[in-house]
């Protein structure tokens, strides 16, 4: 009897282990779920051969109750491998189909807990220990064990069908799988008589080895057969395409998809469906047309280019209309149409924040970008699409981890994927769907930096094409934004030159005039048609020598401006005196266009030319006569004294002593108008500019010779610094004035230089001594001549007149006790000192 039971052991051993030796072969099969159904069904029924060796090997009862039951576990499951490997060999979608699976999954579930709970309820076998012909376990099954067998031998049999079907379709008659089917059915003979009879043959269950057999069979010798006939593997069709696809038979059926196409089009189900009633639009289709579809899936509306392609070589199959994603396609194509946009709002002159904000709202139209952030670096800026909030929030946190943010502070690109586990941005974006954000910065013809934000939901975030389309719209966005400013500011200049009441004219390079506005056709007498296309020549009276158009010509070459007086002739032969200012218009330091400005000041000449001889002509006779006026009166004192009586000489002395005192006092006047004459006609602003130092070190010698209590303080910071050489006459002068009114017993008188916080220069005067009069103040408001008791009559009005001339202003402190001057002039120097902080 050793001999039956070695041989019991070694076949149902040797079974197992060829199943498990199996699965090698198993990676010859093209197609995944083929693969996957017959290795799950090699696996199953090794597993099942192995546990049921695994009875005649162990000893006790109960071990060998727990081995059976694992036989039986794993033998059930083989009939859902089976189905597996059917539906996917035959080409059907069951074994993919989540509800299907679901069932199943509830069923074998089911039927494995009645048996691990056998030994509670023992409604399923009873087992006992059998000494004939050798020691083993004799296996008693009741109802709900031939219910299990009977559902599991359907289910197969459901299997077997429809591979049957698919071959019949397939006009194939494959004898040997035939022949494996049939080998699943012998191992009944062996129970039956084993059942009935008392001999060599164990009552046993001998259906692994059948079950073995057939996998065996399919793998090592039928599969041949199967792989040459390629209707039952239709479905290799459908998987092997990347995009969706549908396969249809000659009456329009649905005989096959992919998962792919199942996301696609909804309510799609295996076989005997017309595809009209699933969607009528793929239905329309002929073989080879192509259209453009647009779908919801998980969501969001997407875009599907269906193309319908014929099959002549497959058997069952007609067509196959397959499904292609054209989402991020039809992005770059709609996002390319904002090329055609930027360039309408410029022949359309659309203002600069138009623009933007129309390029916020077109971005975010299209699907998957979440947000669309114009962000000027200053302020909210523009937002399209659907914040949420999200922009106000990262504003108010200041969060510089924030792509757009971070790009506008380094102005660099930015693109970061959303990882909700960083935090901060990355939370609250992720929150709202977004994976990925690309921050664009943009070149803004102020100076200042902007960033163009895209927020995507695209599980893929951005594709390197998308990324790249942006930063080129970007880049089209700055310079659109800078021809806008651009016309928007010619158009003011244009404006501003018409209504300006200068002569002004433009001329190329070569000094042909091209524009003439206004006042220039009113000044010279030449209308634009007659100016424009013609040389300056035609303002040219003879009274200039060659010398001062060399001069011209050679400053504005040189890209400097000149400005000088110039005589012109108007159309009539009239000549007039103008002021011209001529600039040169460069281009990377070369000029290409030059702007000419004419003042008319002819009749301002002949005022002042008769104001100034008036002047000199008043004031040299009246010196003359106040001279002559003061003599008189001191002869009339000296003949006071041959008078005999006192009291006639006092009558007679007091108003003698009056006129004397006014000539003096007018002609010093006169003397002082002179002066002030003599220092306007020099100032221009004048020539070599003076260092603080030098201004103080002169000033401080007008206190060093004057009996006051006078100091200096000088800023070291200034010290350096130059200011227009008048400067010193203006200070020498406050200062003179402050001592010689300054009547408090004890006079002081300081002088202080130092930087104001708009990097100019400040002189200040300060005395004890009387404050001004509001005559005196008005001098510094209006520029008028008045009569000053704090300097003598003309000294406060030069001063203010010398400042302004100077770039600066003259100020007066009401605040302190006595008299507080402010002098504030710019600098004079290359560069500017930098603004104190």
């Amino acid at each position: 009897m050793l001999s039956l039971y070695v041989t019991y052991v070694v076949v149902f051993t040797a079974a197992g282990v060829a199943c498990l030796a199996g699965l090698l072969g198993v990676r010859s099969l093209d197609h995944p779920d083929v693969r996957r159904g017959l290795g799950g069904l090699l696996v199953t029924s090794g597993a099942w051969s192995l546990f049921t060796a695994g009875q005649f090997l162990t000893t006790s009862i109960a071990t060998k109750r727990i081995v059976y039951t694992g036989a039986l576990i794993v033998g059930i499951s083989t009939v859902f491998a089976w189905l597996y490997f059917a539906s996917a060999y035959s080409g059907r979608q069951y074994h993919r189909d989540r509800t299907y699976r679901l069932v199943g999954a509830a069923i074998l579930g089911s039927v494995v807990v009645i048996k691990l709970t056998n030994p509670l309820h023992g409604a399923y076998f009873h087992a006992e220990i059998a000494t004939e012909p050798f020691r083993h376990a004799r296996i008693d099954h009741f109802a709900v064990h031939w219910f299990v067998t009977g559902f599991a031998y359907t289910a197969a049999g459901v299997g077997f069908w429809w591979l049957f079907e698919s071959f019949s379709e397939a006009d194939s008659q494959p004898l040997h799988l035939y022949a494996l089917v049939t080998a699943t059915a012998v191992p009944i003979v062996p129970y039956a008589i084993s059942y009935y009879t008392d001999g060599y043959l164990l009552y046993v269950n001998y259906e692994p080895l059948g079950v073995a057999v057939f996998a065996l069979g399919v793998l090592f010798y039928a599969r041949t057969e199967f792989t040459r006939l390629s209707s039952p593997d239709r479905s290799y069709i459908a998987d092997s395409i990347s995009e969706g696809v549908v396969i249809v038979d000659e009456g329009g059926y649905v005989i096959n998809y992919n998962d792919s196409a199942a996301a696609v089009v909804a309510d799609l189900s295996q076989r005997t469906t017309p595809l009209e009633t699933v969607d009528d639009e793929l239905a329309a289709l002929e073989d080879g047309e192509t259209v453009v579809l647009e779908r919801t899936v998980d969501g969001r509306e997407r875009q599907f280019e269906a193309e319908r392609t014929a099959l002549p070589d497959a058997p069952m199959a007609a067509s196959a209309i397959t499904l292609t994603d054209v989402s991020r396609v039809a992005h770059l194509e709609e996002l390319t149409r904002l090329y055609q946009e930027i360039s309408e709002a410029l022949v359309e002159n659309t203002g600069p924040e138009t623009l933007r904000e129309k390029v916020a709202e077109t971005i975010a139209d299209i699907e998957s970008y979440r947000i669309v952030w114009l962000y000027p670096g200053d302020d909210t800026g523009y937002v399209g699409g659907e914040p949420s909030g999200y922009v106000e929030g990262r504003l108010a946190n200041a969060d510089r981890r924030e792509p757009v943010l971070e790009a506008a502070e380094t102005g660099e690109q930015c693109r970061l994927e959303v990882r909700e586990g960083d935090g901060g941005w990355a939370t609250e974006a992720a929150g709202l769907g977004i994976t990925e954000c690309l921050a664009v910065p943009l070149e803004s013809p102020d100076g200042g930096t902007e960033v163009l934000g895209i927020y995507t939901t695209a599980s893929a975030g951005f594709s390197s094409a998308e990324a790249e389309l942006f930063v080129e719209i970007g880049g089209m966005l700055s310079h659109a934004i800078a021809a806008i400013r651009a016309h928007e500011e010619s158009t003011e200049y244009r404006e501003a030159i018409s209504h300006a009441g200068y002569a002004v004219y433009i001329t190329d390079v070569d000094g042909t005039i091209r524009h003439v506005n206004p006042a220039f056709e009113e000044i010279t007498g030449y209308s634009a048609e007659e100016a424009v296309g013609r040389t300056p020549e035609i303002l040219n009276s003879g009274e200039m020598d060659e010398a001062y158009y060399d001069r011209l010509w050679g400053t504005i070459l040189a890209g400097e401006v000149f400005e000088e007086e110039i005589v012109n002739k108007t159309r009539d032969g009239d000549r007039y005196l103008a002021r011209q200012t001529v600039a040169p218009v460069t281009d990377e330091g070369e000029p290409v266009a030059f702007v000419a400005i004419q003042a008319d000041i002819t009749d301002r000449h002949v005022r002042e030319q008769r104001l100034t001889v008036l002047n000199r002509v008043l004031r040299h006779n009246l010196r003359n006569e106040m001279t002559l006026v003061s003599g008189n009166a001191r002869r009339a004192e000296d003949a006071l004294e041959s008078l005999p009586s006192s009291v006639e000489r006092e009558a007679v002395a007091e108003p003698v002593e009056t006129i004397r005192a006014v000539a003096d006092e007018i002609a010093a006047r006169s003397e002082k108008a002179r002066e002030v004459e003599n220092v306007l006609d020099r100032t221009g602003i004048s020539g070599d500019p003076d260092t603080v130092e030098e201004v103080v070190d002169r000033a401080r010698r007008v206190l060093e010779g004057a009996d006051v209590d006078g100091s200096v303080r000088l800023a070291d910071e200034v010290a350096t610094w130059q200011v227009d050489g008048e400067l010193t006459r203006v200070v020498e002068e406050l200062l003179e004035n402050a001592i010689r009114h300054n009547d408090e017993p004890s006079p002081v008188v300081d002088l202080e230089a130092d930087a104001t916080d708009d990097g100019e220069v400040r002189f200040s005067v300060v005395d004890n001594g009387p404050g001004l009069t509001e005559q005196e103040l008005t001098v510094l408001d209006d520029e008028e001549e008045t009569q000053l008791r704090h300097g003598s009559g003309l000294g406060l009005w030069m001063v203010n007149w010398l400042v302004v001339n100077c770039g600066g202003s003259v100020g007066v402190d009401p605040e302190s006790d006595g008299t507080r001057i402010d002098v504030v002039v710019p600098p004079r120097q290359a560069e500017r000192p930098a603004k104190p902080t």
